[in-house]
């Protein structure tokens, strides 16, 4: 039982008209004989409320809410044009019930018996829930036949519905009375036939749920609704067209099977006969057209196709189960395979994993230490230098001082400056005494002044110098200091890679482990080569530890030179040599080198002939050789530029002055050191700095100013010196040197026997070039 009670609420018709707008309209009466107290009360309230009445209600049996909806100017549109459409339809209608009095209608039911008058001179129409609960669902149409169900009265009831009169309560009820007895009874009611589509208003069908619950949609989309019902329309239209196909294809489909089914057998299949039962064949129905007549030749022909066919298919079949077979017999023997080499699959996967993470763990080692190296490199070479270049300053100085003494005979020397140059002047002296004496106690042949090179160093330089290299020696044996022994040492890193070219060789060159080795080894061959020194010290990389491990990395007690000649790994010490080496020797002679040092000339030029010889990697299109060629050829222009200084003061040629001899042998020593190089660099470059720019610009033009003798001596010095293969060619660069020899030789007399020496020396010289 509810806590509240249900208010009272007024139930309100809906009243229809001709026209939809919002005039008045006088609703319709009806006048029932048997009413009750609540029905009579209905119909007061029914004849007082002749006011405006809302286009659309609700209502229950007992009570309901009333709504009411402000139609749009575009609703009332839309209804009027359906109105006019109804209206036109019903005038080309023909009317069903001409003999229908105008004035009143009565209705007899089993409890009532209902007079409708009729005021309005159009009939108004039931639409929606109001049809639905006059029960004009379970009225029949006339064209159908008379039902003989006891409870209805189609006959009264339609004549009502067509004259558009409004049913009341009562007569709802006596209806829906009707109905649900007859649901008890088991007995069926009619449906009543279809209405057009076009009425103007929708008909909700009652159903056994309880129809009152339902509710109009109040934002309808005539608009949309028409759109939808046209497309349903023309789907159904095309069904029906599809529907139409199917059975034409069927009719003909049985047409062309019963003439195949009344063919002799004998005509169809007297060319297919064997003893294995032959499949039965269907045609397409879509191959047979139905205008063209068959014969059975036709249908043979077309029965012997699809044999063929058949065939075809069938020996296709037949290959594809051999090859079939073939391929799980090759995938059966490969999976045999497979499962033998499984164990060592396991061990060379193991191997990879172990492998992978050696790699790893040295390449992150050596990226930690490379720039670590690469300081340590860089200060070592300042080291080397910083000595070089003080040794070189040391000479020119006193070049400069011996200059100055020499054009300066007041001999008259006071303040700072000349005391410094008196000191130096000392020291030269004295380290020229330590040298001859040495040379006389090595017992070494006469000795030409201004031809040794004057690399002598005080005790405390020395001694600042070795405590700058004890210290970097001992920052670089920290640097691996942290580090075990497999990840340190170039022995232990060509195992680990050796052991991989020997487990898989293929895999080894695939990886290209050839290019990669050389920049694994690399930073440890450039930390054990920091100090490393050839114009100085005569240690040689072949006798280095890692040079001797590199070499005999890959080879194997019974090698050929052909199986020598396709190892991957035969150029790893030519590429090592290539990357590191000649770039090392390219720093050292660009700070280093002194080119008026014959020690370091001749070293230098030994350990580049040996290194183009006997590595093939060295050849015109390395890069990193023809950088090395271009540092020594700049280094020598340097020096013509700054090292050669022959005075031709006629008072210092004449008094045959110790400095201008000096200074002549040490041009004449650059010369050799230049010529040195014949065979290794370009000689049409060699010869433009050794005959242009010294020979012919200072050596000649001081011998001018020599005695004849002295100067037959120098020019046979120079022969010497020359290569013997530049003598013999007849070219420019020595056409001022013949030119000199040949007036020495006139000059000289052949009665004087102080000439005759000389005479000879000319003479071997003109040999010399004349051949």
């Amino acid at each position: 039982m509810s806590l509240f009670r249900k208010p009272k609420k007024t139930i309100q018709r809906r009243v229809f008209t001709e026209n939809d707008d919002e005039e008045d309209n006088e609703p319709m009466e009806v006048d029932e004989q048997p009413c009750t107290d609540r029905e009579h009360k209905k119909k007061e309230g029914k004849t007082k409320h002749k006011q405006k009445q809302p286009l659309l209600s609700f209502e229950t049996e007992e009570e309901g809410e009333v709504f009411q909806v402000k139609k749009s100017s575009h609703s009332k549109k839309v209804m009027k044009m359906f109105e006019k459409e109804r209206q036109k339809k019903k005038e080309i209608k023909p009317e069903k019930d001409a003999t229908k009095p105008k004035g009143k209608t009565e209705i007899v039911t089993d409890d009532l018996v209902l007079v409708v008058n009729h005021k309005t001179t159009q009939p108004l129409i039931l639409s929606g829930r109001d049809a639905l609960c006059a029960g004009k669902d379970d009225l029949s149409s006339e064209d159908e036949e008379p039902t003989t169900h006891k409870f209805s009265k189609p006959d009264n009831f339609k004549k009502v519905l067509e004259s558009g009169a409004i049913p009341d309560a009562a007569m709802i009820h006596a209806a829906r009375k009707r109905r649900q007895r007859a649901r008890e009874m088991g007995d069926c009611i009619p449906l009543e036939e279809d209405e057009p589509e076009d009425k103007g208003r929708l008909m909700r069908e009652d159903e056994n749920d309880g129809s009152d619950d339902e509710r109009i949609d109040m934002d309808v989309n005539l608009a949309l609704r028409d759109q939808e019902r046209r497309r349903e329309q023309f789907l159904a239209a095309q069904e029906s067209d599809q529907e139409i196909d199917e059975w034409e294809h069927q009719q003909i489909r049985k047409g062309v099977t019963g003439a195949s089914a009344a063919l002799p057998s004998d005509l169809v299949f007297n060319e297919f006969q064997s003893e294995t039962p032959q499949p039965i064949v269907t045609i397409p129905a879509q191959a047979i057209d139905p205008g063209i007549p068959r014969t059975p030749q036709m249908i043979a022909d077309k029965l012997r196709e699809h044999y063929e066919s058949v065939c075809t298919s069938r020996e296709n079949n037949i290959k594809k189960l051999q090859q079939t077979q073939q391929d799980i017999e090759q995938i059966t023997l490969e999976l045999n395979e497979l499962k033998t080499k499984a164990p060592v699959a396991a061990e060379r996967f193991k191997f990879y994993q172990e492998l992978r993470g050696y790699i790893t763990d040295l390449v992150e080692c050596l990226d930690e230490k490379v720039s670590v190296i690469a300081t340590l490199e860089q200060r070592a070479m300042d080291h080397l230098a910083k000595r070089s270049e003080w040794l070189i300053e040391r000479r020119r100085q006193d070049v400069r001082d011996q200059a100055e003494e020499a054009t300066n005979k007041t001999g008259v020397m006071k303040g700072p400056e000349d005391e410094e140059k008196i000191r130096r002047a000392a020291e030269r002296e004295g380290r020229r005494t330590r040298r001859r004496r040495a040379r006389e106690i090595g017992g070494q042949p006469k000795h030409v002044e201004g031809m040794s090179s004057d690399d002598e160093i005080s005790q405390q330089d020395v001694l600042n110098f070795d405590k700058e290299r004890e210290q970097l020696e001992s920052e670089i044996q920290v640097v691996f200091e942290d580090v075990v022994e497999d990840y340190s040492s170039v022995a232990n890193i060509l195992i680990k890679f050796e052991e991989w070219r020997e487990t898989d060789i293929a895999a080894y060159n695939e990886a290209y482990a050839t290019l990669c080795l050389p920049k694994v080894v690399s930073p440890l061959v450039r930390l054990d080569l920091i100090f490393w020194d050839p114009l100085n010290d005569s240690v040689d990389i072949e006798r280095l530890e890692w040079y001797r491990t590199l070499a005999l990395y890959g080879l194997h007690d019974d090698e050929t030179e052909t199986t020598l000649a396709q190892d991957p790994d035969i150029n790893l010490l030519p590429t090592i040599v290539e990357k590191i080496i000649i770039p090392k020797l390219t720093q050292l002679v660009d700070r280093c080198w002194d080119p008026l040092s014959s020690s370091q000339t001749l070293k230098l030029v030994g350990i580049i002939t040996r290194y183009v010889r006997k590595f093939p990697t060295l050849g015109p299109a390395s890069k990193a050789l023809s950088n090395l060629f271009n540092a020594i050829l700049h280094k020598m222009k340097c020096a013509l530029e700054h090292d050669v200084f022959i005075p031709l003061t006629p008072k210092l040629i004449e008094s045959k002055s110790p400095f201008f001899q000096r200074q002549f042998a040490s041009g004449l020593k650059l010369l050799k050191n230049i010529t040195s190089w014949q065979g290794v660099l370009n000689d049409n470059t060699l010869k433009e700095l050794a005959l242009n720019s010294l020979l012919n610009r200072y050596l000649l033009s001081a011998i001018k100013f020599c005695l004849l003798t002295d100067a037959v001596s120098k020019v046979s010095l120079i022969s010497l010196i020359l290569p013997r293969i530049w003598l013999q060619g007849n070219t420019a660069e020595l056409k001022m040197f013949n030119s000199s020899v040949l007036n020495l030789s006139q000059q000289l007399d052949k009665n004087n026997p102080l000439h005759l020496e000389s005479i000879d020396l000319l003479n071997n010289i003109l040999k010399t070039i004349r051949t």
